[in-house]
This record gives C-alpha cells, sequence and structure tokens, in this order.
C-alpha cells in the first residue's frame, strides 16, 4: 500500500503546475458532487418527507378532532321513535336520501327480520355520522358491524356497514 501510495506521490510530483490545479480542482468537485448525492440530498428529502407526513397527520387529527366533538354535540339530540313498521332496508333508503347520502349508496340488503347491509362509496365522512346519529336516535337502528376506509380526497371515505333494528 505504502508503495502505491509512493507511486502516486511521485507522478503527482511529476506534473505541470497547470495540471497539479485542474487535478485538484477536479478531485474537489468529484468529492462534493459524491457529498451531495450520497449525504445532503437524501437527508435533505427525507427531511422533506417527514414534514409532508406531519402536516399530515395534524390535518387528520385537526378533522378527528372537529369530527369527534361534533358527534358529542349530536349524540343527546334527537328522540328516538322505534314504532316504525317499516322494512329497515326502507328506513335506510329513507333517511339517506333525506341526509343527502343516497347517491354514495351502492347497495343496501336486508339481512333477516331487523338487519341490513349497505355499502357507501366517495361519501363525506361528517355527513355519514350525522345520518347514523339520525338513524339511531329517530328510527332505532344502529350499526353492528363498520369497514370503513378513508378515499384520496380528504373528509370521503367508503364504508360497508351492518345495521340492526332495536326492538
Amino acid at each position: 500500500m505504502k508503495q502505491q501510495f509512493d507511486a502516486l506521490n511521485t507522478w503527482f510530483s511529476s506534473l505541470q503546475g497547470r495540471d497539479k490545479n485542474l487535478l485538484l480542482i477536479t478531485i474537489v468537485l468529484l468529492v462534493s458532487t459524491l457529498f451531495y448525492l450520497m449525504v445532503w440530498e437524501p437527508l435533505h428529502q427525507g427531511r422533506e418527507q417527514a414534514q409532508q407526513k406531519l402536516k399530515s397527520q395534524q390535518e387528520i387529527y385537526a378533522w378527528m378532532k372537529t369530527a369527534s366533538m361534533e358527534v358529542s354535540s349530536l349524540k343527546g339530540a334527537g328522540t328516538r321513535s322505534t314504532s316504525s313498521t317499516q322494512p329497515i332496508a326502507l328506513i335506510l333508503e329513507n333517511s339517506a336520501k333525506i341526509s343527502g347520502l343516497k347517491q354514495h349508496i351502492n347497495k343496501i340488503e336486508s339481512s333477516g327480520r331487523s338487519g341490513a347491509n349497505a355499502q357507501i362509496d366517495s361519501a363525506s365522512f361528517d355527513q355519514m355520522l350525522v345520518w347514523l346519529n339520525t338513524l339511531e336516535q329517530q328510527h332505532g337502528v344502529t350499526v353492528t358491524t363498520a369497514t370503513i376506509e378513508r378515499n384520496q380526497q380528504a373528509g370521503t371515505i367508503s364504508a360497508r356497514l351492518s345495521f340492526e333494528k332495536l326492538p
């Protein structure tokens, strides 16, 4: 290794002043370019991604907080009238039409005497919460199972819900 270093040093010493300067400038540019590409740029991109993720999480948190407050305020509102003799699928359809969710419901199918399933696509999460509260408070219909997925568009979801009408 020492021999190779000595040979390199001898070769460098034999170069003219102009060639030495050009070689040194090239080495400095090469080292700085490698530093930028291998260290600085990945760190910078990672920081940008972390900042974007933080901002997104903060927006989600703020949205969830307002939705939580809205749910809490709606929880005690309204009265329940469970005496309706309408089939649960009809109750779901009529209440969805009133709440403005009808166009987002792909299908509603009955499951037994007091149960039904619904599939919702690209609906407003807030609007769906109001609808579910109305179903429970005014018609005695509760959600027994729910699969809710967040959509690309902020504040919208797709969901598969199972309902049951309380006796």
